[in-house]
């Protein structure tokens, strides 16, 4: 009886792995976001499902699949995560955040100034008072008002 089982495992185990693999690269077409890890896991179980299926062997299916496997775990994951990666650029009004500017006009707390940052004169607003002449930081933006404070130095 555990001949039958075995005659069964080794002629049909590729198509499991070509299943499993299918099925991997089904869920991240369908949203679960992985990075394409779940892409490549799967053309890995599909590719060693595949290779093997004339040999008829689970321990062969197994060995292939997990070497391509851990050939892109270990050599290629890096490269495919860092060409997928998407750049977070700042724009617009956000790009001002973290620059540097001159205080124009007296800022006190709760009462607004001006600052100059690059070319443009903006309203401001800091925790804390500054005078005039004196180097702040952009730290956020309320509406068309900078959230700024003093310039530390060393950044």
């Amino acid at each position: 009886m555990t001949d039958g089982l075995a005659v069964f495992t080794d002629s049909w185990v590729w198509l499991i792995f070509v299943s499993t693999g299918l099925f991997m690269v089904l869920l991240e077409l369908i949203g679960v976001e992985t990075g394409l890890d779940l892409v490549f896991i799967g053309s890995a179980f599909v590719i060693g499902g595949l290779v093997t299926w004339p040999a008829q062997s689970w321990v062969l299916t197994l060995i292939v699949t997990l070497v391509i496997c851990t050939a892109y775990i270990i050599l290629g994951r890096k490269y495919v995560h860092r060409w997928t990666a998407t750049r977070k650029e700042r724009t617009n009004v956000d790009a001002i955040i973290g620059r540097k500017g001159i205080v124009l006009q007296s800022l006190t707390p709760g009462i607004t100034g001006l600052v100059k940052v690059g070319n443009e004169e903006w309203r401001a607003k800091a925790e804390e008072s500054i005078e005039k002449g004196e180097v702040i930081v952009v730290t956020g933006i309320s509406g068309v008002t900078l959230n700024i404070e003093k310039f530390k130095g060393g950044e």
